[in-house]
């Protein structure tokens, strides 16, 4: 709201002041807008000479804005040199008086026949308010409204009416609008949501319940995403009952978005002060609003906590195969030492296989045996198998940080019988009723989500 003011702030003032200002032509912008055609020079010569002047003044300031201005001879100088200086070169300015109003108001109604325009009279403005009752009903921000209506005035070519009358009656669609959604909400309102709602403006050891709220993750830290998973719960049921509500009321999402922001913008004092209707709408609107924001962190969370921890398991298992191929290719020469013991004549012919073997070991250790001899059989290294076995090292990480946030959300697929959903829904009703995956016998797993790749 305008300060001392029941108006609405809906413009700027530089942006009331494009609309509004007497315009403000470059010698350039003179040329173009005081030119004449025929029958505009024609009007202008049967006139006086001061009364044609403001005549070519009022018609480039209408081309310029579709408005008619009331000024002071100070204030259009410039444009009333030019003016005299191309049309009528040997009079002075200072010799040029303003017309009188019923002489004003015949210019005007030239400029309107000559510019096919018409003043926004009494049917010109219900007609207005009727569009903007209807433009309420898409979206009740008044800066929507406005624009919309300013747009409606140009295409119809009707002239511009004052600021204020254009702020009055956005108020008052706006607020009829607000308050249409508002009764029917509580007709509508149980006493559990209404008693939720209220509770939002209640205050908790010095701080107010939906301050909390309105607070977004950090980042995607466990503390984080565990408050934001809880304060999903919170906003379930709100959202439940507003997703049938709010569209069987007519709201559009852009008043639902728009509903919700007031919240953040108001102070608790100042929704607190609202008639219980109105406030009730708003947090409605910014719970419905707030929730679906919640899942948007929380899958967001959820894909990048994946692929950060994919992303890991294929880091590790790379450093795996290089170690693995730098150590086969150290242990290269000891294989080779190992192999001369077949061909080497100090060992006797009568030797136990025990006794090569404790040798062969000496020179190479048994636990490198595997490796080298998959190394010189060009066996393909086992990336997968490391990349699990580093998901097995994370595993505490992986359930802490990501399993709550995939309990939480509700997940569906283009394909409902598909494995992959088959397999989510399993692990969500298994999570959710409290058991872990070694409380259920492996046959009961759904393994048709599981590629062949990985079966083993």
């Amino acid at each position: 709201m305008a300060a001392n003011t029941h108006r609405l702030t809906i413009l700027t003032r530089q942006e009331i002041d494009d609309l509004y200002a007497l315009p403000r032509f470059t010698e350039e912008d003179r040329h173009a807008y005081f030119a004449l055609d025929e029958l505009e020079q024609q009007l202008v010569d049967s006139r006086s000479v001061a009364v044609a002047v403001h005549l070519i003044l009022q018609l480039g300031y209408f081309k310029a804005k579709p408005q008619f201005f009331d000024y002071e001879p100070d204030d259009v100088q410039d444009d009333l040199s030019h003016i005299l200086a191309r049309y009528f070169p040997d009079r002075k300015p200072g010799t040029i008086s303003v017309p009188s109003a019923p002489t004003q108001r015949g210019l005007q109604d030239i400029i309107l026949e000559l510019c096919n325009y018409r003043l926004c009279d009494a049917d010109a403005k219900a007609e207005l308010e009727h569009r903007a009752q209807r433009l309420a009903m898409l979206s009740t921000q008044p800066v929507y409204i406005l624009r919309e209506i300013l747009q409606h005035l140009k295409q119809h070519r009707i002239v511009l009416p004052i600021y204020t009358f254009l702020q009055d009656m956005v108020g008052r669609v706006v607020s009829a609008e607000r308050r249409r959604v508002s009764d029917l909400l509580s007709k509508a309102l149980t006493t559990k949501i209404s008693e939720q709602l209220d509770a939002m403006l209640s205050a908790d050891e010095s701080m107010y319940q939906v301050n909390i709220l309105k607070r977004e993750p950090k980042d995607f830290s466990y503390k984080e995403l565990r408050a934001e998973s809880d304060r999903r719960k919170f906003f379930a049921p709100l959202h439940e009952f507003g997703k049938k509500f709010l569209e069987k009321s007519g709201i559009s999402n852009d008043s639902i978005r728009y509903y919700a922001s007031l919240v953040k913008f108001y102070t608790v004092y100042k929704l607190q002060r609202m008639p219980a209707g109105i406030r009730r709408l708003l947090l409605l609107c910014f719970a419905y609003h707030r929730f679906r924001q919640i899942n948007d962190n929380l899958i967001d969370a959820f894909i990048h906590l994946v692929g950060q921890y994919e992303k890991s398991a294929s880091l590790a298992a790379n450093d795996a195969a290089q170690n693995a191929l730098a150590e086969a290719s150290t242990d290269l020469k000891a294989a080779g030492q190992v192999l001369h013991l077949f061909v080497d004549d100090t060992i006797p012919r009568h030797a136990s296989f025990a006794s090569v073997r404790e040798k062969a070991f000496s020179l190479l250790p048994l636990e490198r045996f595997e490796r080298v001899s998959n190394y010189m059989s060009n066996v393909a290294f086992d990336k997968t198998g490391f990349e699990w076995e580093h998901y097995v090292a994370l595993s505490r990480v992986i359930k802490r940080n990501i399993r709550h946030v995939f309990v939480g959300l509700d997940i569906d697929g283009r394909v409902a019988d598909a494995p992959l959903m088959e397999a989510v829904a399993f692990l969500q009703e298994m999570f959710r009723s409290g058991k872990s995956p070694q409380q259920c016998k492996p046959n009961k797993f759904p393994a048709a989500v599981i590629p062949k790749g990985l079966q083993s």
